[in-house]
């Protein structure tokens, strides 16, 4: 499906999700980790015994920190529904890797040594859309579960960690995309997920929101690998690129605003008190921190 395309549906939700009265504004931070990609493995490239290092080892991944946005709106006490700005970032790295489908494709550098410690740095710009159902609407502590799919701008850079190995006037990357590295743009992918939280309440007007999610981002470029598959039909065999899932884990923490505003956006709309509150309208007195007394 065509970017714009997507960009604008998401666009389009996001309009009609405001479209209601009262709006819940939530700016957080996030921690993002890499966990693996899932689905099938690459076809291996056959290779002499002995070529690739025997005692290789996977990738370290760490949790990276990053930040989000959202704009929520309540149907019913317990439904709620909201676009969501995150910007995720993942690294990791890996002292003995193994000789990658990858390293012996066209694609990677000349002369590239991947017997040599590597690193891998990338970023996920996300635009969801969010489902919510809370649990104990009236409790001190919500708690909910959620659902989340939307799209994923994805940016990767693989390197070595002693990025001196490089020679001087070198490319000086082992693999690029969507960086200042690299003139290709960042890769769009699709991305689904759930998670589990909860809503504590500070006062009527702001509340702490605690949560944690997995995700899936249709990406086989996370890792800073891209996938290969090695191709043969009982001749020379070849390198095709294949796309892959990458599954990551994310907490994240943040501050709930509600607006108690009505914004006045359907014909229903009540009249306007003094201090520019409504006071009839879809205004819903059962909304988490700003019910009655």
């Amino acid at each position: 499906m065509d970017r714009k395309l997507i960009l604008s549906l998401i666009i389009a939700t996001l309009y009609l999700s405001a479209s209601g009265q009262t709006l819940k504004f939530r700016a957080g931070a996030n921690y993002g980790r890499f966990n693996k990609e899932i689905g099938t493995g690459e076809v291996a490239l056959p290779v002499p015994v002995g070529v690739t290092n025997p005692f290789s080892t996977d990738f370290t991944h760490v949790f990276e920190p990053g930040f989000e946005a959202e704009v929520m709106q309540l149907w019913t006490s317990n439904i709620e529904t909201g676009i969501e700005c995150r910007y995720s970032k993942f690294s990791g790295d890996n002292d003995l890797p193994p000789y990658y489908n990858y390293c012996y494709s066209s694609d990677a550098p000349a002369g590239a040594d991947f017997s040599q410690p590597i690193k891998y740095e990338s970023s996920a710009l996300n635009i969801l859309l969010n489902f919510r159902y809370y649990l104990s609407p009236e409790g001190i502590i919500n708690p909910f579960f959620k659902l989340l799919g939307g799209v994923s701008l994805v940016g990767t850079e693989l390197n070595y960690q002693d990025e001196s190995l490089w020679p001087s006037g070198s490319a000086g990357v082992l693999y690029a995309i969507g960086t200042a590295s690299s003139d290709e743009a960042k890769e769009m992918a699709l991305c689904y997920g759930a998670g589990l939280g909860f809503d504590y309440p500070i006062n009527d007007r702001f509340s702490l929101h605690v949560g944690g999610s997995a995700t899936i981002i249709c990406s086989d470029k996370l890792d800073g690998i891209p996938n290969y598959d090695y191709v043969s039909d009982n001749g020379p065999g070849t390198l095709k690129p294949v796309n892959g899932q990458a599954l990551v884990a994310q907490i994240s923490v943040g501050i709930v605003f509600v607006s108690g505003i009505d914004l006045g956006l359907s014909k229903n709309s009540g009249s306007i008190k003094k201090g520019g509150l409504r006071n009839s309208g879809n205004t819903l007195p059962w909304r988490p921190f700003y019910r009655k007394k």
